[in-house]
């Protein structure tokens, strides 16, 4: 059973990964840790790097807005790689 929660200090999306900032409620020990994207909005179980107690973690998900914006970027590269592919075929 989990005893332990670890509560998300900060958080950061990368267009691979969620980096986050942990803090455990058993050691009070503040840690790093990476998840990939398809874990967002989950609750994850793991153990602490620092203590080894089995804890859990809400991990953060994007805002719409966040989602809007991701999506108008990834938009905005692929035209950008589009044209370039275009200009060196010529």
């Amino acid at each position: 059973m989990v005893n332990t929660i670890f509560r998300v200090q900060s958080h950061k999306f990368t267009q691979e990964n969620i980096q986050t900032t942990l803090v455990c409620s058993n050691c009070d020990e503040v840690f790093t840790k990476e998840f990939l994207l398809d874990l967002e909005g989950q609750t994850i179980e793991f153990k602490c790097p620092v203590c080894g107690n089995l804890g859990e973690a809400d991990i953060p998900y994007k805002t719409a807005e966040e989602r809007e914006e991701f999506e108008e970027d990834f938009d905005e590269v692929t035209e950008e790689d589009g044209v370039d592919e275009f200009e060196d075929d010529f």
